[in-house]
């Protein structure tokens, strides 16, 4: 099963595969403990059937404390052994396969999710009127990387190849926006609004990506408190679209 980053474990029946789609509230206690406990259980109902905890995505931080169970301790220790020849000094992807991060650390939201809300200019009425969840709907899934460019979405990443100009991107970096985190300067972060200027809110996202991302909204509403203080002038050609029509007036 592959886990979304909203907490969800989802997709469908393929090449081998089960995918499911269960949520979890990985910011109480409550539902962190029962994440932990059905991937324990799921891991040994696997391993019972002669099954594999790790397919087309890797061991990755999610599985790597299970794989005891399904390798025994005499091959992990191999792999232990195998790692301290080649990465004595344990830089190469710490805490995955050998020694691993618990599967129920380091999570996106966890107990301490309190991210900041201000008063929005939108009602996302999908998202319970909420900027912060809204941001959280990109799971990771990565459509918006398709490097063949044969859907919408998203022509400034067919362009310059860059995460950042990937609707993925974006989202994640209006997530660290609004932990505080990493971005520390809020709306006024230099990071988000370069990320965001070369969407064409083509709304090519709101059609193409699994979870309706909804970018041009969401690059709309940074750019209104972006630029809330008389003091941040909007570039001329905002003033110059804003204003048509008092222009057109005056033409008239």
């Amino acid at each position: 099963a592959r886990h979304g980053l909203d907490g969800q474990m989802y997709g469908h029946f393929g090449e081998g595969c089960l995918h499911s789609r269960i949520s979890f509230d990985l910011r109480i206690a409550e539902g962190l403990a029962t994440y932990r406990a059905f991937l324990q259980d799921a891991a040994d109902l696997v391993v019972s059937y002669g099954g594999t905890l790790s397919g087309e995505h890797g061991d990755g931080q999610q599985r790597a404390e299970l794989l005891d169970r399904q390798y025994g301790p005499e091959l992990i220790e191999a792999m232990r052994e195998f790692k301290r020849i080649w990465d004595p000094d344990w830089k190469m992807n710490p805490g995955k396969v050998i020694d691993p991060y618990r599967l129920d650390e380091d999570l996106r939201l966890g107990t301490g999710y309190n991210p900041h809300r201000t008063e929005t200019r939108f009602a996302y009425p999908d998202d319970d009127g909420d900027f912060a969840h809204a941001a959280l709907r990109c799971v990771g899934v990565g459509k918006c990387r398709v490097p063949e460019g044969d859907q919408v979405m998203c022509p400034s990443y067919q362009v310059t190849r860059e995460e950042k100009h990937t609707t993925r991107g974006r989202a994640r970096l209006l997530f660290e926006m609004l932990q505080g985190d990493v971005i520390t300067d809020g709306w006024r972060s230099r990071e988000v609004f370069d990320a965001l200027d070369l969407c064409l809110a083509c709304k090519g996202c709101t059609g193409d990506c699994p979870v309706q991302v909804d970018m041009p909204t969401y690059k709309a509403e940074f750019l209104h408190h972006h630029y809330a203080s008389p003091r941040r002038f909007r570039p001329r050609h905002a003033y110059a679209m804003g204003f048509i029509d008092q222009a057109c007036r005056l033409g008239a």
